[in-house]
């Protein structure tokens, strides 16, 4: 067909296969260059701000400021009026900016109807949006200062009309008495950004003026892009190394040690004086610091380091390397009891510190310190549930059924009994010792100095004698999680025994009663027991399927443990401690090795809960308490929702897949 010409206003590609005139079959409508989404400010290919910075002959105009669209220059373009040059513009004084617009926009807009633009108000982008608007032709364009009481605009309820000077080529300079520009309408047509071959002019651009504000370098998209947009990579705001400052901008440029609060953070546009700029970023990137679960890391001294972990020698013989798929099955087994235990005794001793769930605005620097502490504990809790999860991927990978056993006891030089206890500076102590990376390099798995120790071994027999294990990858991946994650514990515990140096147990600890005769308590209790019960029946539920549910029911689990966490902070602060009561399905259930599911994945459980719930919300009248009372309502409606999930999921759960034919790993 004859090579057409385009339309006036509209950008066509030169290059034949991008100028297809027909659907590309199998191409989306999207595909198609007039189609494109224009992702450009600041854009991954081009600044279309940096396009427009020319859009009238001669004028230069800078859309990348808050105060508004600031003219940098008159030259080159046609003769302005009366004489206006550079150096009415290039006094930073008193600069000019882009007042208002006048232009067509829209195709059915006549000419004698163009809209005029009041800029007054307006940042730089927003100027910008309505330039881009304007179709090609005839536009007008008035410069001035900022409004000030020798300029103040148009009067109010005059809206400003420059369409009779645009259509009639009338422009004007406006100067005071002293010579200084007030107002000048400048009259042409709207620039042309391609030559005849369908090229960005490059006589119109300096060098680098296209692309001088791009995603790269990296520098200007992590200072301009807020957290929410997929490019940013970075917080906007965190909390200090130490946790007592809640929210500190991570941008800031003062970096001493502890930060002052500053919310002022690019979110929502917002630009604070106080921020590292493009240069400060380019010259000293390197002094922001990493940043793990919302808070910022201070590198360690060198005496504060935690002692290296094990390394994994893939290609020492015998020991720990040499284990079988049963046997790294059973281990994996007992770690999910231990994972599970550590992460009760956690959630226990950080109710025992004297601090609210939520840090108030007024609280003294005592509350803040155990509420530092207490964060960091309840953090690795956390983490120690995750990995309970993780432990029981890679069972299911090695066609283990789903295990939430509780260890009553936990081996380390000496033997642990599980227990609930507050946070002591002894227990303290213990849980440092207990998290510390492990320090040998031959320790017999049998008898672990660490935790780590465990799962370090179970590592080097992946990483040596991968092909005897479905699915080699992922299992290393898992444990490797659980070992990174595991050498922060360490640091964690460290730095509460920083937030509560100087203080006495007195001072920071709650007395926690394991007695109470209260109806309100002995309730409270009930119904932390019963959110226990349903978070591991959850859980289990989520293990058992392989997630078929799209992740739901680990959802809801984490809704459960927050509302059981919510409870016991109320228990806490009443000066009950919370049971923990292992629940009777983990009491009764069969050998942890045992391939066959456990007898309460048939219906049991559900009766269970939904007799629970029904006796909950009975009780829920009876609550003296307003504040718990409520806190009951909001809590009930969570567990009703997920009981009846249950249900529905009940009786379709699949069949365990054996391993694959000739791959180990189908049991001990």
């Amino acid at each position: 067909m004859p090579d057409l010409p385009p339309p006036a206003g509209k950008f066509f590609p030169r290059n034949l296969t991008a100028r297809a005139d027909y659907q590309v079959r199998g191409n989306p409508s999207g595909s198609r260059p007039e189609s494109g989404v224009d992702n450009c400010f600041p854009g991954l290919e081009f600044d279309q701000r940096n396009l427009d910075t020319a859009f009238f002959p001669g004028l230069r105009v800078d859309f990348h400021r808050a105060d508004g669209a600031r003219v940098l220059s008159v030259a080159g373009g046609p003769p302005p009026p009366d004489g206006l040059a550079d150096t009415d513009v290039s006094d930073d004084r008193r600069p000019l900016y882009v007042r208002a617009l006048c232009g067509r926009t829209t195709v059915d807009q006549t000419e004698a109807r163009a809209a005029t633009v009041d800029c007054t108000g307006m940042d730089g982008l927003d100027v910008w949006r309505h330039v881009h608007d304007l179709l090609p032709g005839r536009i007008a364009v008035l410069i001035g200062p900022l409004p000030d009481r020798n300029f103040p605009g148009p009067p109010p309820g005059e809206p400003l009309d420059l369409n009779d000077p645009r259509l009639n080529n009338t422009g004007y300079v406006q100067r005071s008495g002293n010579g200084e520009v007030e107002a000048a309408l400048l009259v042409a047509d709207r620039a042309r950004y391609l030559d005849d071959d369908g090229v960005i002019e490059p006589a119109a651009y300096r060098p680098g003026e296209l692309t001088r504000s791009l995603c790269a370098p990296w520098q200007y998209d992590f200072r301009d892009c807020g957290c929410y947009y997929w490019a940013a990579s970075k917080p906007d705001v965190t909390s200090s190394a130490d946790g007592t400052v809640p929210e500190v901008n991570f941008l800031r440029r003062d970096r001493s040690d502890p930060p002052a609060p500053d919310k002022t953070s690019d979110i929502g546009g917002q630009r604070s004086d106080l921020e590292l700029t493009y240069g400060d970023l380019v010259r000293d990137w390197n002094v922001l610091p990493v940043v793990l679960d919302d808070r910022e890391q201070r590198d360690p001294d060198p005496a504060e380091r935690a002692p290296a972990p094990r390394a994994v020698r893939a290609g020492r013989s015998g020991g720990a390397d040499e284990m079988t798929p049963g046997q790294v099955a059973d281990k994996l087994t007992e770690l999910a009891g231990v994972e599970h235990a550590l992460c009760v005794e956690y959630l226990y001793a950080h109710y025992s510190l004297n601090a609210p769930m939520r840090l108030p605005a007024s609280a003294d620097e005592l509350t803040r310190r155990a509420h530092a502490a207490g964060q960091e504990v309840f953090s690795v809790a956390v983490d120690e549930m995750r990995h309970l999860r993780w432990v029981n991927e890679a069972l299911d990978m090695l066609g283990r059924r789903p295990v939430l056993d509780r260890a009553e006891e936990i081996k380390r030089e000496k033997v642990h009994r599980f227990g609930l206890e507050r946070l002591t500076l002894q227990r303290l102590q213990w849980f440092v010792d207990v998290e510390a990376p492990s320090q040998s390099s031959s320790a017999d798995p049998d008898d672990p100095s660490t935790v780590d120790g465990m799962y370090v071994e179970l590592h080097a027999a992946l990483v040596k004698h991968s092909d005897r294990f479905h699915d080699a990858d992922r299992l290393t991946h898992l444990i490797k999680l659980i070992i990174d994650e595991g050498n922060d514990h360490w640091h964690r515990f460290r730095a509460v025994q920083g937030h509560l140096a100087g203080l006495t147990e007195q001072q920071f600890l709650r007395p926690l009663a394991t007695e109470t005769t209260d109806e309100t308590d002995l309730e409270l209790r009930r119904r932390s027991d019963e959110y226990y019960e349903l978070l591991m029946g959850t859980l289990q539920a989520s293990f058992a399927r392989r997630d078929t549910a799209g992740g739901e029911l680990m959802r809801r689990s984490r809704i459960v443990m927050q509302n059981m966490h919510e409870t016991n902070h109320e228990l806490a602060a009443r000066g009950v401690g919370p049971l923990f009561t292992l629940p009777p399905m983990l009491r009764t259930r069969p050998a942890a090795s045992a391939v066959a599911e456990a007898p309460w994945a048939d219906g049991q459980f559900i009766r269970a809960a939904s007799a629970a719930a029904a006796r909950a919300r009975e009780a829920i009248d009876a609550l003296g308490n307003r504040a718990v009372r409520e806190m009951a309502i909001r809590h009930q409606s969570d567990t009703e929702s997920l009981i009846a999930l249950l249900a529905r999921l009940d009786g379709g759960m699949p069949q365990r897949t054996p391993a694959p034919s000739g791959l180990p790993g189908g049991g001990g």
